[in-house]
């Protein structure tokens, strides 16, 4: 099933975000809000499992604040190409 033009347009806009992270303490906090929302548009699309998964796993240590920051960037850009490999298809 191909993706949903509003969710396309949704999921292109946390893409972007991911991929360029604003160096901001409270990094955390915006990232999980972009990483659920993610979730929730992408948990509809089968071919999307394992990416959706990932997102998952990073919204939880997003929400127990378990990833180092200086990792975090990195984790957030990494979650970025994983969606980007899904809307580039």
């Amino acid at each position: 099933m191909k993706m949903l033009n509003d969710d396309l347009k949704k999921i292109t806009e946390i893409k972007q975000y991911l991929l360029d992270p604003p160096a901001s303490f409270k990094l955390y906090d915006y990232a999980l809000q972009y990483v659920e929302d993610a979730v929730g548009i992408l948990k509809d699309y089968s071919y999307a499992g394992v990416v959706t998964d990932n997102l998952k796993k990073l919204a939880e240590q997003l929400k127990n604040k378990s990833l180092p920051q200086n990792d975090l960037r990195s984790a957030l850009k990494q979650a970025g190409m994983q969606i980007s490999g899904l809307t580039n298809k």
